[in-house]
């Protein structure tokens, strides 16, 4: 496509490209030694897969493919919500409309929505938000009733009738790094996301009242392969700060000379090459 950008933003189409790309996330992750868990490089798991697979959206496949485009040029920070707040889950999503997210109307210019979806965690510092039912929800949709909540889509942070209700900050109530080390750092303020009325252009949207490609989403999209890709080396790197805090334990204990302790290391270690 002719576009510059970091390694896991681009689709992979060979096993060499997928070793670049793991190779790109494992950089990155080492800044936060993978306590991080929406870094960009998340949410480039499944922007990466609306180049290759925008026929998958059909009607909006010219969304995904600009979208795309657009995310990786610039190398973009996006966030996503799948899950509807924890109400009444034995309702009927239709039963639970004044809380769940659904259309309020379309016209020619987009669709007005109005719900709250969660978890919005780092959507505070993001340029946009991805939107979509998680795969427990999508498999209980029913068509002839789900389709004003059958929507997967974008929204600008800046969208009018947008608003996050954020949890207390970990890291503004963290008295010294010296006791937080890890919450004064990296801490990346979990909210709900609420839409009252909001506007959501056309541009913007990639399935809409549509239940069965909102239940084929995560088996067809290909977000599911590259998102646990990128949670993989996450924990992978997590692990090695793990592991090398338990050996400055061991050191700082005087046991790392003992047979047992250094074998249950050497597991722990061999579970991280594993992974």
């Amino acid at each position: 496509m002719g576009i510059t950008t970091h390694k896991f933003f681009a689709p992979s189409y060979s096993s060499q490209d997928l070793s670049e790309a793991r190779e790109a996330i494992e950089i990155w992750q080492r800044i936060n030694y993978g306590w991080l868990g929406r870094t960009p490089d998340y949410k480039a798991a499944f922007m990466a897969q609306l180049a290759e697979g925008h026929s998958f959206y059909e009607t909006y496949s010219e969304n995904a493919l600009n979208w795309y485009k657009k995310y990786a040029e610039k190398c973009l920070f996006l966030n996503h919500v799948l899950i509807d707040p924890p109400v009444d889950r034995s309702k009927a999503r239709i039963d639970v409309r004044d809380v769940y997210l659904s259309v309020d109307k379309d016209d020619d210019k987009g669709i007005y929505i109005t719900g709250a979806k969660m978890v919005a965690i780092a959507s505070a510092l993001t340029h946009a938000t991805f939107v979509a039912e998680n795969s427990g929800t999508a498999a209980r949709m029913e068509a002839g009733r789900d389709e004003d909540m059958a929507l997967v889509f974008i929204t600008d942070m800046y969208a009018k009738g947008v608003k996050l209700i954020s949890r207390p900050s970990y890291e503004f109530n963290a008295d010294s790094p010296f006791d937080y080390p890890l919450s004064s750092r990296f801490d990346e303020n979990d909210a709900v996301m609420v839409f009252e009325n909001a506007f959501i252009p056309w541009e913007n949207i990639l399935i809409y009242r549509d239940v069965d490609k909102c239940k084929g989403f995560y088996a067809k999209s290909g977000f599911f392969n590259r998102y646990n890709l990128q949670a993989a080396v996450r924990l992978t790197i997590k692990l090695e700060f793990c592991i090398g805090l338990l050996m400055k334990g061991t050191d700082a204990a005087g046991t790392s000379v003992f047979h047992g302790v250094q074998a249950q290391i050497g597991e722990l270690i061999s579970l991280k090459d594993l992974m």
